[in-house]
């Protein structure tokens, strides 16, 4: 009986995620400078204005935040469950601080290329960078063909550090507009959504819905641990090496698009996961939602609280996930008590 329960509420919250995700992206596409009529966008007139700023401005824009919400929240969860500590975020293997790095050479260093597109450049520049660290992570975590965790975490810990000191000098030798542009893409910012950027970046978007059915059971098996996993024919060194491409990939493309947005990949799937538990089946799909839910929430607040100027979104989830990553520390520090 308390196993169905614990199916039904699995269920339940599932469900109740993809409906709020549903709700959340039409409700936040009226919200902004100019109010718009649903219906007007929906079945007006061809040329009408609410009909331009719904669907050219609006829409991709509201499409884009599901997207990189869910996306960073269930690369958190894959995060979480390749480490096995439900405090752990994808920026603890060095990926997101590379593709700020990267980002970073292109903002300040670009202009000294010829034909180097400002935009696009950057946006690409900080993808291969997030790829390329993650990359560069697993390979230094690696001893003897095998990659030990805590090894990994360390990695991690040390090319984040390097990352970071390489944004500092470039911060430095910059000049007012670049440090201007710097500043703003490190808060984060949806700003730069169109359906060219969907079309360009977003199938990376998609991933965490394709490859969700296929992780879920190898992660369960993995929860047990490294050792019972091998036993009951899990192969762990592959698993740990998709996990690795993956959180590469989706956060690297999340982060090439936004910038960088804290606390969506460390709260939500910890908040899940209190909800509902361990079960990957679920858990990675509730995320995906939720985050997605959540971040695009945000953004609709950013692009109103100061109407029609903006606040950077990273700024809105750090306010808000701080206090609950405290929240979650205080907690697991009063368990182990």
């Amino acid at each position: 009986m308390e196993i169905s329960q614990i199916g039904r509420r699995r269920v339940y919250f599932l469900s109740f995620t993809i409906v709020l995700s549903a709700i959340t992206v039409l409700f936040v596409s009226n919200w902004g400078a100019f109010t718009v009529d649903l219906t007007e966008a929906f079945f007006g007139e061809k040329e009408s204005l609410a009909k331009e700023v719904f669907w050219n401005l609006r829409f991709p824009r509201v499409i884009l935040a599901t997207l990189l919400g869910g996306t960073l929240a269930w690369s958190g969860a894959l995060a979480q469950g390749l480490f096995r500590n439900p405090i752990v975020d994808p920026g603890l293997v060095g990926i997101t601080a590379g593709s700020a790095f990267f980002a970073s050479v292109g903002i300040v260093l670009g202009t000294s290329i010829p034909n180097f597109p400002p935009i696009w450049g950057v946006i690409m520049l900080s993808f291969v960078g997030g790829i390329t660290t993650g990359f560069l992570v697993y390979l230094l975590a690696r001893v003897h063909g095998k990659t030990e965790i805590n090894t990994l975490l360390l990695t991690g810990i040390a090319v984040n550090a390097l990352c970071f000191a390489g944004i500092s000098i470039l911060s430095y030798i910059a000049n007012d507009a670049q440090l201007r542009n710097l500043s703003l893409w490190n808060m984060g910012s949806l700003g730069g959504a169109s359906w060219v950027t969907l079309v360009r970046l977003g199938p990376l978007l998609l991933l965490p819905l394709i490859a969700s059915p296929f992780l879920a059971g190898p992660m369960n098996v993995f929860a047990l641990g490294e050792r019972e996993a091998m036993h009951l024919g899990i192969s762990v060194e592959i698993l740990k090496s998709v996990l690795i491409l993956l959180i590469g990939v989706t956060v690297g493309a999340c982060v090439s698009l936004s910038g960088n947005i804290s606390f969506v990949g460390l709260a939500i799937p910890h908040i899940v996961r209190l909800v509902i538990g361990q079960d990957y089946k679920y858990l990675l799909y509730s995320s995906f939602f939720l985050g997605g839910a959540l971040l695009t929430l945000a953004d609709g607040f950013c692009r109103t609280i100061l109407a029609p100027a903006e606040i950077p979104v990273g700024i809105i989830t750090a306010f808000i996930g701080a206090p609950v990553f405290l929240f979650l520390l205080n907690k697991r520090k009063r368990r182990l008590a």
